[in-house]
């Protein structure tokens, strides 16, 4: 019984969060079984191409700056090149299940979620597609309800892993006892082409395959949850920037998926990302999970924050190393990265894509 006068405890704003907010409460990634070293990957792409004189050392320069040491793929890189998009959409629909049943699989265990429990289930791809589609091939290897509500996020990019989660974030806080599990599977491999430009140099440097999968309950099934909890969701900010239309661009192709990335976006982010993150939080987090589009988008968002290579870049760097630029799986691979580096929100998770669009979700203890 409370005194007349008695002052109540105070109850910080992340507390009063907590309670109502959506949870993260597992995550699992998934890599296909084919990784090799990125100097393998280059010396194959080159014999390919047939690159002699000027054209090699390009490529050869390309991958020097990479920082990628492995990458991985569901089929050799050498046999991708004479695709057709249609034959290369055969593949996806060959490949994808199975690798993101992984990591949906790792996801819900480590949250301590049974598939019959999920009320959504969120496909975010941008590298693959055909229909009945990767949603209905997880319900059923998956067991999940065929009353699951599936959504399917096409086409977003790098940062389709924060739209995935801001899907979930909305499911589950119109409807407390919601459970959603975002899956982001990316098969860049599949889109390697013949084309010796420049920009598709740099393309095929940088990307690789993977999946990775999040688990997000809404608070009334985070409460009666016995499992972990990872921390609260918000609905994040999106920064849609006035120049840069064609600065990142993804375009499809009679021979695959064409990626356009110039050097405008390094300088861009650089140059405007600290004020665009300090206007939607400007309270200084101990970690910042940055999506990896290559080592000079690091560099940048290390200058545009003054992060001074702390703050969860090296498990943004670790992850560009081991695996390359997987598109929207890469932010949920860093994520899982900070974790088992001892890294705790509150944390900002920060990716970027066409547009030029800068994407950012804070976790909240």
């Amino acid at each position: 019984m409370s005194v007349v006068g008695e002052a109540k405890p105070e109850v910080s704003a992340e507390a009063r969060r907590s309670e109502v907010q959506p949870r993260l409460v597992g995550l699992g990634t998934a890599v296909p079984n084919m990784c090799m070293e990125q100097s393998e990957i280059a010396a194959r792409l080159a014999a390919v191409w047939g690159l002699r004189g000027p054209q090699l050392r390009l490529w050869q320069r390309i991958i020097a700056g990479t920082a990628i040491d492995t990458r991985c793929a569901v089929m050799p890189v050498e046999e991708v090149v004479t695709l057709s998009t249609g034959a290369r959409m055969e593949v996806y629909e060959r490949h994808a299940p199975a690798l993101a049943e992984r990591a949906v699989v790792g996801a819900l265990d480590r949250g301590g979620i049974e598939p019959g429990r999920v009320t959504d289930l969120i496909v975010v791809s941008c590298t693959g597609f055909w229909a009945p589609g990767l949603d209905v091939a997880l319900v059923e290897r998956l067991g999940l309800p065929a009353t699951v509500r599936r959504t399917v996020i096409g086409f977003m990019g790098c940062f389709g892993a924060i739209i995935g989660l801001r899907a979930a974030v909305g499911v589950c806080g119109a409807d407390p006892g919601a459970v959603a599990v975002v899956v982001c599977l990316e098969l860049c491999s599949l889109h390697l082409r013949s084309d010796r430009g420049a920009e598709n140099l740099v393309a095929s440097a940088l990307f690789g395959d993977g999946a990775a999968a999040a688990v997000v309950c809404g608070a009334r099934v985070a409460r009666a949850a016995d499992g972990p909890s990872l921390g609260s969701l918000t609905m994040g900010h999106s920064r849609l920037l006035s120049e840069g239309r064609d600065w990142m661009s993804w375009r499809i192709t009679d021979t695959g998926f064409a990626m356009t990335l110039t050097r405008d976006v390094p300088a861009a982010l650089a140059s405007r990302l600290g004020a665009i993150v300090e206007e939607v939080c400007p309270r200084r987090l101990g970690c910042y999970v940055v999506h990896p589009g290559g080592a000079g988008i690091l560099d940048a968002v290390d200058q545009g924050l003054q992060l001074e290579g702390r703050s969860g870049l090296d498990a943004a760097r670790s992850t560009l190393r081991r695996y390359g630029n997987m598109s929207s799986a890469t932010l949920l691979f860093v994520l899982a990265e900070a974790f088992r580096r001892g890294y705790r929100p509150p944390a900002m998770l920060l990716a970027f894509g066409p547009g030029l669009a800068v994407e950012m979700m804070v976790l909240y203890r």
